[in-house]
C-alpha cells in the first residue's frame, strides 16, 4: 500500500513538473520590446516598446496558441523578430520570430523555455503581423 501511494505522488510530481516546464503559458506580461532584423543589411532595427494593456493582452492570447514542441529546429536563416517579454518580478524572456519557417506556420523560439513553438492558427499569425507592423511605423 505505501509503495503504491508513493509512486502515485512520484507520477503526480512528474507530470506537475512536465506541465511547468513545457506549457506554453505566457501570461501576466506588463510591458514588450521589440525589434524587427533586416535580413539585407544584418542588424536589428532601434527598440519598439508596447506598453498598452490591449496589445499585450492580444500578444499574449496569440503566443498561447502556439503548440509548444520538444524539437529544436536547425535554421538556415536569422530570426525576424526578436521579443522581450516583461513580468511582474521585474524578470524577462526573449522570444525569437521566424515568419513563415514552415508553410503553413511560424517558428517561436524562447531563451528560457525548452523546444519550440508553432503557430499555425492563420488568423493569429495575421493579427501578430498586423501588431508588430503597426507599433514598428
Amino acid at each position: 500500500m505505501k509503495k503504491a501511494v508513493g509512486v502515485m505522488i512520484l507520477v503526480f510530481l512528474i507530470v506537475t513538473i512536465m506541465v511547468f516546464l513545457f506549457s506554453n503559458d505566457f501570461s501576466k506580461i506588463t510591458r514588450i520590446v521589440y525589434q524587427k532584423y533586416n535580413h539585407s543589411d544584418g542588424n536589428f532595427s532601434e527598440l519598439i516598446e508596447i506598453e498598452d494593456n490591449d496589445t499585450i493582452n492580444k500578444l499574449t492570447k496569440i503566443l498561447n496558441k502556439a503548440n509548444h514542441q520538444n524539437t529544436i529546429y536547425e535554421k538556415e536563416f536569422h530570426e525576424d523578430y526578436k521579443l522581450i517579454l516583461f513580468y511582474p518580478d521585474e524578470t524577462t524572456e526573449t522570444v525569437r520570430i521566424w515568419i513563415n519557417f514552415g508553410p503553413d506556420y511560424d517558428l517561436l523560439e524562447s531563451e528560457t523555455r525548452f523546444g519550440t513553438f508553432k503557430l499555425k492558427n492563420n488568423k493569429s499569425r495575421e493579427k501578430l503581423l498586423e501588431i508588430l507592423n503597426y507599433h514598428e511605423n
